[in-house]
């Protein structure tokens, strides 16, 4: 017998293991409109994924996808499968012939690293926060928060202000905010806060020591204020051009402290700053931000690197040879797609390989290569996920021949 019939037939024998078992049924007929697809998987264990092709290379049909050893009939000479005939909107493609191709994939090693992005998360189990809403005063000794999750629902957290034991000091000064201007009453007086013309008052909160805290919008942004009841100014709180804004204030009756919500282009944050004895300089005892965006750039300078990471729109690598096919090399195209599973693997040319991810309503997916190294970053909106791919190489290519699709009835 030829050395290269002996080597095909051995090569069978590892791709089609368990084909053609006594019992098995045997496969259906071809269906009179349509094709009957047969066809070898490479030898390796994985998933199946195969298309019909167009004589100009355009993927028309994604017949299988992550496919397994149960989704096509076994014969002798290998995978059976139907294909009556239609594109993946379901229109009856025109009479002609098409390409079969496929690819097996193996087991990629997909491997999660590391959550970005959202200092609220806290596991896969726990609510995804996607943003602070609300920030107030809750009594004279307590703040509270109110967050939202990423399914519409609203949760609230607070903190106790008072020490143990500690009673918060009577305040007497209220203030309100008439038409952007700023009012303090105290008793039967009131007074109107000093402002720049032009100033508009935002929010409003009065805290320890009687202090009026307010957020001022003028000519050149949002800062934060201090007044005494008297409505004289008492000192600021500034913020550098580009950083995110206050929005909401709380401030504590127990100290000099208060609460802020900020919000940037691509950033909230919730901070607690205090004002130390004696001292005139804020700092910060409580953040938790949130980055938001609705692509890779918008958020890769909050994916814990040194440098803001860049995302490539695909990864080229040589694969698996496939010793079936006559070809010295096998090179593929990999992208990500996003979709309500989680983050898809694709061919270049849009065949569905596996979703890497299992993740509910993924908005966007990257691929970065740090070196050698090939990963992906998704985001559902609340966190983003950085995964690694340990094994990408692990594809083999497959042919499944050219088919000649026949008018119905043919």
């Amino acid at each position: 017998m030829p050395k290269l019939l002996l080597t095909l037939m051995a090569l069978l024998a590892l791709a089609l293991p368990t084909f053609a078992q006594e019992g098995d049924e045997p496969p259906p007929p071809p269906k009179k409109d349509g094709v009957q697809i047969t066809f070898i998987p490479p030898p390796m264990e994985g998933t199946v994924s195969l298309g019909i092709y167009d004589l100009a290379g355009k993927l028309v049909r994604t017949l299988h996808r992550e496919a397994t050893k149960k989704d096509f009939f076994i014969g002798l000479n290998g995978f059976i499968t139907q294909w009556d005939g239609r594109d993946d909107a379901g229109k009856l493609l025109a009479p002609a012939k098409y390409a079969v191709r496929g690819w097996m994939v193996g087991n990629l090693a997909v491997e999660g690293v590391a959550f970005h992005g959202n200092d609220w998360f806290k596991g896969e189990d726990a609510p995804r926060y996607t943003s602070v809403v609300a920030v107030k005063n809750v009594g004279a000794d307590a703040v509270q928060i109110t967050l939202r999750a990423l399914d519409g629902s609203e949760h609230a957290l607070g903190w106790s202000l008072a020490q143990a034991g500690e009673t918060p000091p009577k305040i007497e000064v209220a203030a309100t905010i008439e038409a952007g201007k700023l009012q303090i009453k105290k008793g039967d007086a009131v007074q109107a806060a000093a402002l720049a013309e032009g100033d508009k008052v935002i929010a409003v909160s009065v805290g320890f020591g009687e202090h009026v805290w307010a957020i001022v919008e003028g000519a050149e942004g949002r800062e934060v204020r201090a007044y005494l009841p008297s409505g004289e100014f008492l000192r600021r709180l500034a913020y550098a051009k580009g950083e995110p804004a206050p929005q909401q204030i709380a401030a504590s009756q127990c100290s000099e402290q208060i609460f802020l919500i900020e919000e940037g282009e691509h950033e909230q944050r919730l901070r607690a700053l205090a004002l130390a004895d004696g001292s005139a300089a804020w700092k910060v005892v409580y953040q938790k931000r949130i980055a938001h965006g609705a692509t890779f750039a918008d958020l890769a300078g909050a994916l814990g690197r040194p440098q803001p990471l860049q995302s490539v729109p695909e990864v080229r690598l040589q694969t698996k040879l496939n010793p079936l096919l006559q070809n010295t090399k096998s090179e593929v195209r990999l992208q990500l797609a996003a979709d309500a599973k989680g983050t898809l693997l694709t061919t270049a040319d849009g065949l569905p390989l596996l979703h890497l991810t299992d993740s509910h309503d993924v908005k966007w997916a990257a691929f970065v290569r740090e070196g050698e190294k090939v990963l992906f970053f998704e985001s559902d909106g609340a966190v983003v996920g950085e995964f690694k791919i340990g094994k990408p190489t692990n594809l083999m290519a497959f042919d499944a021949g050219t088919y000649q699709l026949r008018p119905p009835g043919k």
